[in-house]
């Protein structure tokens, strides 16, 4: 049994990412700032700044994940701004310096992104050698990934897994957007036209598993290989259940109700219509390929049309 350590794993993301670790045979370590602990693995305290006593667990380990970071779902003053980047940078060089000073390293370092690395980019077609987009979501995934390559650490693969939107029962997105479709709101969000690069937590949890192995130095995209546009998303979400369509949500009015409720608009007005091209071209095969499989998996729900279009 290999021991891999999680750094940050105490999320959404990092709980569906310990039990794919646990049913490949690993034993895990959970490094947490609260010290909340999590089904499948060991905790052991860490500040996600600097170089501890954690780092020993970092010895002899096959592979090291960061997850760490300050959730983006909120308004982006100044101050929230430099917490989102800090607590992305300041624990990957805290891991890359751990790494460093390890007598015997690990094969594999994963690092999460995101792929707000490429901006607001329309319909434009993205795979993981598209240039960087503009915005803070862009600077910040540079940041983040450049703390990562600032190291130069041989035999060890340092990947970087930009995210997409995940999609799970429990967390990500999905729970509130079927929400408003059950509740006849699920309406497209300004015009509609933006992408939405989606993954399945479950696809996700075991692209991150499978890269251990991969030996990759550099980008991955955690997406699944069809995105859809935030029209088609939430279509689909209603046809689900069987709800009528009903008008957009004018950015307008968006922009008022998540100033209002303490969130960023950005978030839900901008998208990137991103491939995966890394992980397809090495062979990784997606459990959730299809935005309706997928939907219809969640929900516990298919629809008649659904079955009869297979």
């Amino acid at each position: 049994m290999s021991k891999v350590v999680v750094a940050g794993g105490s999320g959404f993301v990092g709980g569906h990412l310990i039990a794919e670790l646990n049913a490949a045979g690993h034993e895990v370590v959970l490094l947490s700032r609260s010290g909340k602990s999590e089904p499948g693995a060991r905790t052991v305290i860490w500040d996600a700044k600097t170089v501890g006593a954690w780092a020993s667990e970092l010895d002899g380990a096959l592979a090291v994940y960061n997850l760490s970071g300050t959730p983006v779902d909120k308004k982006w003053t100044p101050e929230v701004q430099k917490q989102i980047r800090d607590s992305r940078v300041f624990s990957t060089r805290a891991i890359g310096e751990a790494i460093a000073v390890s007598k015997s390293r690990p094969q594999a370092w994963i690092n999460a992104s995101a792929i707000g690395f490429y901006g607001d980019r329309g319909n434009e077609s993205l795979s993981e050698s598209s240039k960087i987009g503009q915005g803070f979501l862009a600077e910040t995934c540079l940041d983040w990934e450049k703390a990562m390559g600032d190291f130069d650490l041989p035999n060890v693969s340092q990947t970087a897994i930009r995210i997409g939107i995940v999609l799970g029962k429990e967390g990500g997105a999905f729970p509130i957007l079927n929400n408003l479709a059950k509740a006849f709101l699920g309406g497209a969000v300004g015009s509609g036209k933006q992408y939405m690069s989606w993954i399945h937590v479950r696809d996700l949890a075991r692209m991150m598993v499978w890269a251990i192995d991969q030996g990759i130095d550099g980008p991955v995209n955690g997406v699944a290989p069809n995105p859809v546009t935030n029209a088609e998303f939430m279509a689909a979400l209603r046809e689900l259940h069987g709800r009528p369509p009903i008008p957009p949500a004018p950015s307008p009015i968006l922009k008022l109700a998540t100033g209002l409720m303490g969130k960023e608009a950005e978030v839900l007005l901008s998208g990137a219509k991103v491939f995966p091209t890394v992980a397809k071209s090495r062979g990784f095969e997606f459990e959730f390929p299809d935005l309706r499989e997928a939907l219809g998996q969640l929900a516990d729900v298919v629809p008649t049309a659904w079955a009869n279009a297979k």
